[in-house]
């Protein structure tokens, strides 16, 4: 994820989403600084409003969830598998 403004370009990323208080918090790093972003409830509902949903955005969610838990699944699989070898 990036962040631009006049300040410049930075990269953010998300190591760590959890709750704190009632808000969603994201810890990572913007840049080199370490960060946390907090999102109320009202500031999450505001936000999820604002997003303009096309078909290609649901399109790319709906493939995006298939594999990731695919992925999940299949890991927890090959686990399952390699346990089951070492019995």
């Amino acid at each position: 994820m990036r962040i631009k403004s006049r300040a410049g370009t930075f990269n953010m990323t998300i190591e760590e989403v959890g709750t704190e208080n009632g808000e969603l918090v994201l810890t990572g790093k913007m840049g080199v600084w370490q960060a946390k972003t907090y999102l109320s409830p009202a500031e999450l509902q505001q936000m999820l409003g604002a997003l303009k949903i096309s078909g290609s955005v649901i399109d790319f969610l709906a493939l995006f969830g298939f594999r990731y838990l695919r992925k999940l699944v299949g890991g927890h699989a090959a686990e399952e598998a390699s346990t089951e070898t070492r019995k």
